[in-house]
């Protein structure tokens, strides 16, 4: 089986569209910081998802996921938005499997109206419902070789300064369920969510960016005895190893699919015995995906 695992493309709506009862509290920071010069690295977002889109179609991918950050304010319409573009990445519906990200639930208001949910929600059904123990988290998608276990680590947060995530102890909780179930000896598990437990030196991220609960996490996700942990939020494409922690599995950081200058994703051929690494990046020249010219790691 052949998956493609990319993260935050970021698309933006102009801030014209913004309501101006909604130009208050975090989201005035954050189009603040659009208006400095972020919103620049992602404006050629659509343009690289459909560039993705043709690199999997000649590539013979057969599932595809995203940890996230579609928006860069967590509007509403922002969120339609996303999910018009990202509609031809995602076909077949039940091949493509997502998380949101932080930006995807910036405020309280998108939880309120679970807008999340109401355009994405399609790509986040369980074959499991019975491990849903926290409003649909954590699901469980079966596949041949394969089961994805999602697990849902943003939340809002209002403060400015404040970029964190965490997982709800009842998630970890049935997640340590879902890895111990018989019906799952032999299968590689891919545990998907939104924020890093680990950056690329496997130290944890700061307490205002990163997962707060890492370390009980990869508690929970201990008794994998192959697969790996998918996760975006950083902008940059790397690789953890996991084992001085304890665990058989690597984490897999996707950075951004369309920030100018960091373009990546990861390409994961996984057959019954082996799981084969391919690290994908941009060709702004061509506009087009291509693998990175380095071996396949397993």
């Amino acid at each position: 089986m052949r998956i493609l695992h990319f993260s935050d493309p970021h698309f933006d709506l102009s801030l014209h569209t913004i309501p101006w009862r909604k130009w208050f509290g975090k989201r005035a920071i954050g189009a603040l910081n659009l208006l400095g010069g972020r919103g620049h690295y992602f404006d050629e977002a659509e343009e690289k998802i459909d560039a993705l889109r043709r690199f999997k179609e000649s590539h013979g991918v057969e599932l595809t996921i995203c940890t996230g950050d579609y928006t860069a304010l967590g509007l509403r319409a922002e969120l339609e938005n996303a999910a018009e573009i990202i509609a031809p990445l995602a076909q077949p519906p039940e091949r493509y499997i997502t998380v949101p990200g932080n930006h995807d639930i910036y405020c309280f208001d998108v939880l309120h109206g679970d807008h999340f949910r109401e355009y994405f929600g399609r790509y986040m059904h369980s074959d499991w419902p019975q491990y849903a123990v926290d409003d649909g988290w954590p699901f469980v998608r079966l596949f041949d070789e394969l089961v994805v276990i999602g697990i849902n680590s943003a939340k809002p947060n209002p403060l400015p300064w404040r970029s964190d995530g965490h997982i709800p102890s009842v998630q970890l909780e049935a997640l340590e369920h879902i890895v111990a179930d018989p019906r799952l000896q032999g299968r590689w598990i891919f545990v998907i969510t939104h924020y890093a437990a680990r950056l690329a030196d496997g130290r944890p991220d700061t307490p205002s960016h990163g997962l707060r609960n890492a370390d009980a996490f990869l508690q929970a996700c201990r008794g994998i005895k192959k697969g790996a942990i998918l996760n975006g939020h950083i902008h940059r494409c790397y690789r953890t190893d996991l084992n001085g922690e304890g665990l058989c599995v690597d984490l897999f950081c996707a950075g951004s699919a369309t920030m100018q200058g960091r373009e990546c994703f990861w390409l994961f051929d996984v057959t019954p015995t082996q799981l084969l690494v391919h690290r994908g990046l941009y060709d702004p020249e061509r506009k087009e995906y291509r693998l990175a010219a380095d071996a396949p790691s397993s």
